[in-house]
């Protein structure tokens, strides 16, 4: 934002953000450091409540830049200068040394297949201990975080980390030893993690460690390459997929962002077939230059790859938003060929997917339509009929809506979709009777009448209905027993 969002943020504030990256000495201050350069810090990722998804990884970069200059994309203005090599070694050692072996690898280059020296970082990433099918061990994480109170390392992580790592030592103790740890923890308040103390960890550290090395988890674990942005498909060549074959890369993320790259993605999907990389994930822009229709058929193709040469592709659609000029604090903004319904729809279809749409044609065919027609039927859609797809169709009013939908001649259905296509159902601008009556039948139930109002008759249903299917779970369970 400081850099993209430079003048906005000196109008409104005052202050004169510092423009792209801190990778010289003096950005900040009159000392040699070059901030771009420290290595992280882990340990952070202990200090706060929230438990990161991907916290065992090593991050970094091993280029910066890109090469191109996308319309939708912030990077060639954050780092203009394509730095096509950057090592990565010694600081996986210098991490490994301070916070313990990581089990995965976690770049977060934006056009790494760019590179020329493209050989020499997958050499560099095998060296570190990612060739495919490397195991990964975890290091004692109660010896590293004591080693690292004792050092007075971020008191406030290692205390979480330690309490975190003594209550799963008493969680797979059984019986007498349990009840002794039990004990243990009790005298020097260490059950409670806001009680817990630097010198109280400490001083049962010796009594303790033996049996935590004993029962601590050895299991041996695959490691993971995950190149986080994702790869440029029009850069995917037959050689630079045989050494990303080489190490463990899951996924295998690319993205699909316009129909004109087409023959260029399926093309790097069957590469990745004849590499056996199974695992991968495809990011899909939508709501900028393209049309409705063509994230539909991004997403049919997805799931015709994995089906024909059984992969697990993963489409995660992204909507574009301007992110400078006149638009940038519109959060409603829309592209050419998109409306508001439109875009609405297909959040909610994501909402109910947790924003992925993975293998599988049948699951696809229910989302998002068996064809371009059921597609659109499904924009048009209600939003809570979308939301509560099964719901409403068990209740008959799925059925009764395409109905009436189909009821209307082809004028008025034209005028109908154009009110539809505006989201706004409560002053519909129109005169005609029967319009209105459709979009009050069915257009101003919302999920909070659904969810969170006992005296609607359709909450009452829903109720029932949702016994009738845990019912319905639960029978199915007892039969595959």
């Amino acid at each position: 934002m400081a850099t993209i969002l430079a003048n906005e943020l000196e109008t409104e504030t005052g202050i004169k953000p510092h423009k792209g990256l801190l990778n010289k000495t003096g950005d900040l201050d009159k000392n040699d450091i070059i901030i771009d350069e420290l290595p992280l810090d882990y340990s952070i990722l202990d200090e706060i409540e929230y438990k990161y998804p991907e916290n065992n990884a090593y991050y970094g970069y091993m280029t910066r830049g890109c090469i191109r200059k996308c319309s939708f994309c912030a990077v060639w203005k954050i780092e203009p200068k394509f730095n096509s090599y950057i090592s990565l070694k010694n600081k996986i050692e210098k991490t490994k040394n301070e916070y313990g072996d990581q089990r995965n690898l976690l770049l977060l280059d934006n056009n790494v297949l760019a590179s020329k020296k493209f050989p020499q970082i997958i050499e560099e990433i095998k060296e570190s201990g990612f060739i495919k099918g490397a195991k990964f061990r975890d290091p004692n994480y109660l010896d590293i975080a004591v080693s690292n109170l004792e050092k007075g390392i971020n008191n406030i992580a290692y205390i979480n980390k330690s309490h975190e790592q003594l209550h799963y030592l008493l969680n797979k103790l059984k019986g007498e030893k349990q009840q002794e740890l039990y004990n243990l923890l009790d005298e020097f308040n260490l059950l409670n993690i806001d009680i817990s103390t630097k010198e109280n960890i400490l001083k049962i550290y010796p009594e303790i460690k033996d049996t935590f090395e004993q029962y601590r988890n050895k299991a041996p674990k695959l490691r993971y390459v995950d190149f986080n942005q994702g790869l440029d498909a029009r850069l995917l060549t037959e050689e630079k997929m045989q050494l990303l074959s080489e190490i463990p890369i899951r996924p295998l993320r690319i993205a699909f962002d316009s129909m004109k790259y087409v023959d260029i993605y399926t093309q790097a999907i069957e590469l990745a077939a004849k590499y056996k990389i199974r695992n991968l994930s495809n990011y899909l822009l939508y709501n900028e230059a393209d049309k409705p229709e063509e994230l539909y058929q991004r997403l049919r193709i997805n799931i015709d790859l994995s089906e024909k040469y059984d992969l697990q592709i993963y489409s995660f659609p992204m909507k574009f938003h301007p992110i400078n000029g006149k638009k940038f604090k519109d959060r409603t903004f829309l592209g050419e060929h998109w409306n508001r319904k439109f875009i609405r729809a297909i959040q909610t279809v994501l909402n109910a997917t947790k924003g992925k749409i993975g293998k599988g044609e049948s699951f696809f065919d229910k989302a998002f339509g068996k064809n371009l027609d059921e597609y659109f039927n499904i924009l048009y859609m209600p939003e809570t009929y979308i939301l509560f797809r099964y719901f409403f169709e068990y209740s008959g009013r799925t059925d009764n809506w395409q109905t009436d939908f189909n009821s209307f001649d082809k004028s008025k259905k034209e005028k109908l979709k154009r009110i539809i296509e505006t989201n706004e159902f409560l002053n519909p601008d129109t005169k005609d009777k029967s319009i209105i009556e459709f979009i009050n039948k069915y257009y101003l139930t919302n999920r909070d009448e659904i969810l969170k109002n006992p005296e609607s008759s359709i909450f009452k249903e829903k109720v029932i209905y949702d016994k009738l299917v845990k019912k319905e779970d639960r029978r199915t369970q007892r039969q595959e027993k």
